[in-house]
């Protein structure tokens, strides 16, 4: 029997009666050096563990095999970015039972007084740190470690474009405890060594995403199209008002010009096959007037949007309307697919309504995860019969395609009459494994 049991910040004074009486009724105890030095009165048998996972699991395994009780002291609480995931792994017959503790996640948010019931998390101990949100819309802990360092972080959401309010806690419940609510400027320049600090990043809604584009419309049109170019019509008069980013928005809210529109019939459909969620990070390559782009930041609120567009009067529209549906979390790449994908985290979703004749470039090395889902939009037969080998031969699995031909209804004095829109094929797709 294996006991997985948490040992909270790792001072006497935080380990409830209950687990100092588990800890005593084990025969094996293994733990960290300083996780064992809690428990001096225990008797049986101590295996130190080292920062090894490997070497660990195995020292757990031949423990395992003496038939005994063995109790396994992990930091903070074991269902928290901690061993249990692993040891599940390892052991799947061995009966586990698991004990709680208090989480270095509690005791941050008591320490900046804020219920977490809504928060969001995030651990960069060990990994990329593209696993962050690039929006911070509900408080967020971080775990941090190794050479992601607060410092880091804050760093990051800098060149984002976010000066996020952010809480720091180091060495919590020691003598040695920082703590410090202060904001990212402030603590890219934090002279402090904070090793395995955990940061609550507090909501950044309705700061600027970009500091280089300003929020006056024409300003913005201005930063990539020199001033002695003619304006869209679309910048010069504003259509119908905007009412918020939701699914199926009319054609008529958006600021179009003379780029061509995805109309909201098609949009629907193909953002219901792009199965977007909350957190995705998706990329909209030929992004046109960013129609698709601006409802798909609406459907992965805490994600982030990445809009391809070469075409600079095109490029105008997508910040025009980025401002216009005030979305925050949609970012411009200027360029050409497959020539930016270089400036692109690995995505979720992939959706392509152009690809300027580079279609098998773009599918063989868009950084779209392994069972990421794709989307390619066609007008043509021909377009739709390269889509679907490209796609077989690069291992894309459950490719579906549908064609779609919306007619509406328009008002002439007494009567309706048919106002047939362009025919639109929808490929859709899920990554393959790699080779």
């Amino acid at each position: 029997m294996l006991q997985v049991i948490g040992i909270g910040p790792g001072r006497p004074e935080w380990l409830p009666p209950a687990i100092s009486e588990l800890v005593q009724n084990c025969e094996i105890l293994i733990g960290g050096s300083r996780a064992l030095k809690l428990f001096p009165d225990f008797t049986g048998r101590q295996y130190t563990l080292s920062g090894n996972l490997a070497s660990s699991v195995e020292v757990i395994r031949n423990a395992l095999l003496e038939k005994k009780k063995v109790g396994v002291l992990v930091s903070g609480d074991p269902g928290f970015f901690s061993f249990l995931p692993r040891l599940k792994k390892e052991f799947p017959d061995e009966r586990i039972d698991v004990h709680p503790g208090i989480s270095s996640l509690q005791f941050a948010f008591a320490r900046a007084e804020l219920p977490w019931q809504e928060a969001t998390f995030a651990s960069v101990h060990g990994r990329d740190l593209s696993v962050l949100p690039q929006v911070i819309n509900r408080p967020t802990a971080v775990l941090t470690g190794g050479e992601n360092t607060p410092q880091k972080i804050a760093q990051l959401y800098l060149e984002r474009g976010y000066n996020p309010t952010i809480s720091i806690g180091n060495a919590l419940a020691y003598p040695e405890e920082f703590w410090a609510t202060i904001n990212a400027e402030q603590l890219a320049q934090e002279t402090t060594t904070l090793k395995n600090a955990i940061l609550i990043l507090h909501p950044t809604t309705g700061q600027d995403t970009n500091h280089s584009y300003n929020q006056d419309t024409n300003q913005g049109y201005r930063q990539i199209i020199s001033q002695d170019q003619p304006q869209p019509q679309s910048l010069k008069s504003s259509p119908k008002k905007a009412a918020g980013v939701r699914l199926g928005i009319p054609d008529e809210e958006f600021l179009r010009g003379k780029v061509p529109m995805t109309k909201a019939e098609i949009r629907v459909q193909v953002l219901a096959k792009a199965q977007i969620s909350q957190d995705d990070r998706v990329v909209d390559i030929g992004a046109g007037t960013g129609s698709i782009s601006i409802e798909a930041a609406g459907l992965a609120s805490e994600g982030v949007v990445y809009a391809i567009e070469h075409n600079p009067e095109a490029q105008a529209l997508i910040l025009a309307n980025r401002q216009r549906f005030g979305v925050s979390n949609l970012q411009l790449l200027p360029g050409v697919a497959p020539d930016v994908f270089g400036e692109l985290p690995p995505v979720n979703v992939c959706i392509i309504g152009g690809s300027n004749g580079r279609l098998s470039e773009i599918l063989n090395t868009v950084p779209l995860i392994e069972g990421g889902r794709i989307v390619i939009t066609a007008v043509t037969i021909e377009t739709v019969a390269q889509g679907l080998k490209l796609l077989t031969d690069y291992n894309y699995q459950h490719i579906d395609t549908i064609s779609i031909q919306a007619v509406r209804w328009k008002a002439v004095q007494t009567l309706h009459m048919a106002q047939a829109l362009n025919p639109i094929f929808i490929i859709s797709a899920r990554k393959g494994e790699t080779s």
